[in-house]
């Protein structure tokens, strides 16, 4: 009988993962479509897009009907709609925050449980720390909410940030640990990260369909910030202080994760497709560096570069982890092997010895020189279908399966 209902919950999975890639396929083609479109010459695209339409993206005041804040409550009604408020908090500071000294993971480590964070009433979508290590932010997939959570006390910081109007599908802090960014299909907005109140100027698409703001990332410096999306055709720069595009920008198929390399001098991108690829460009030069290669199963889910900022750790749809040489795009090493499934998180230690994996079912821990296995821990909880692995070293957040709650480990 167990066997049966094992046999036709696997069936039911396998229908529901087919549904969702001819989801994703229809999407794909719709893209190509606009793309195709809107790759005509100028007096078309103007057509499409609004006569005197070029690239309209400005920095605008932050409308509160956008934002809002309620109580712990998802169901709080808008409260702030009217007039754009005035942004009263500067922008961030290009002065990186001081991160915790680098820890070595224990030769025999084990994971203690430290506390369930509860309040999400929809299934979390993104973690995110702080830099340093004592803010956690989560965001929840379908709907707009935004917590931050005190890593130290397991509370919430500060009320909700709510939205009726967007689902913030990208979360970064600034390197100086003072502004939460957060992007949608349409705008980037900035909050304080004390107050989630607005903290900068939002970036806001008017005319041109194909801009969207679903990814951002910070450089490590404090001074750009990098931003695509699923419908983008480019990855863009933006200066920090002003807001204000900075640059030519980079042509891509749109990206769903951007990293910048510790140093800042590269930048990796990802399709959500996977039919784009890994691509690597200098920061410095805009120009695209020797491209990974481009056999990933389903596309690269998650990225990391080593502390040193030569070696691009890369995740798929795969049990595996590869490696690429950040200039050169060539592959480094053999990949990590044996994992249950998909690889569902990925980080470096922050001494860069260690390479920590996910599957659904245990934590792994790798030799970044050698690849070689050096433990497996297994989950003394849930499922972990996403990890965050905090800058000191010393906490790790996960997430289930269509998880509504966050839970926090002890890396000891």
């Amino acid at each position: 009988m167990e066997q049966r209902e094992t046999t036709t919950g696997a069936g039911a999975a396998a229908e529901e993962l087919s549904q969702l890639r001819a989801e994703r396929d229809r999407l794909l083609a719709e893209r190509e479509r606009l793309r195709h479109e809107l790759s005509g010459p100028p007096s078309r695209r103007r057509l499409l897009i609004g006569a005197g339409a070029a690239v309209a993206v400005a920095a605008v005041a932050v409308p509160t009907g956008v934002a809002l804040f309620g109580g712990d409550s998802d169901g709080g009604k808008d409260t702030t709609r009217g007039k754009p408020g005035k942004d009263a908090s500067g922008s961030p500071s290009p002065t990186p925050l001081r991160t915790p000294p680098p820890i070595a993971v224990p030769a025999h480590p084990r994971l203690r449980p430290l506390a369930t964070l509860k309040g999400h009433k929809g299934e979390i979508g993104t973690l995110c720390f702080s830099p340093d290590g004592k803010i956690l932010a989560s965001s929840e997939a379908q709907d707009g909410v935004l917590r931050l959570w005190d890593v130290a006390t397991h509370k919430q910081r500060t009320r909700a940030l709510l939205s009726s109007l967007v689902v913030f599908k990208g979360v970064a802090f600034s390197p100086d640990g003072r502004t939460v960014a957060t992007g949608h299909e349409s705008r980037a907005q900035f909050w304080d990260a004390a107050t989630l109140r607005p903290h900068g100027k939002e970036i806001a698409q008017h005319d041109d369909p194909l801009l969207s703001f679903e990814t951002i990332a910070f450089s490590p410096d404090g001074t750009l910030f990098a931003t695509s999306g699923f419908i983008d055709q480019e990855i863009r720069f933006y200066d920090v202080a002003t807001h204000q595009q900075k640059g030519e920008p980079l042509e891509s198929a749109g990206a769903h994760q951007l990293v910048f390399s510790p140093d800042g001098k590269t930048l990796a991108g990802v399709d959500e497709s996977g039919m784009d690829g890994v691509r690597l460009w200098d920061v410095a030069t805009r120009k695209q560096r020797p491209q990974p290669p481009d056999d990933f199963f389903g596309g690269a889910t998650r990225m990391v570069f080593s502390l040193d900022s030569g070696t691009l750790a890369v995740a798929d749809d795969s049990p595996e982890v590869r490696f690429f040489d950040a200039i050169t795009g060539k592959e480094r090493g053999k990949p990590l092997p044996g994992h249950s499934g998909s690889v569902t998180g990925l980080a470096y230690s922050t001494d860069g010895r260690t390479v920590l994996t996910t599957d659904y079912s245990r934590l792994h821990l790798w030799d970044a020189a050698s690849h070689e296995h050096r433990a497996a821990i297994s989950s003394p909880g849930p499922s972990i279908a996403q990890l965050a692995f905090s800058p000191d070293g010393r906490t790790l957040a996960t997430l289930g399966f269509q998880d509504r709650t966050i839970h926090l480990w002890g890396l000891e």
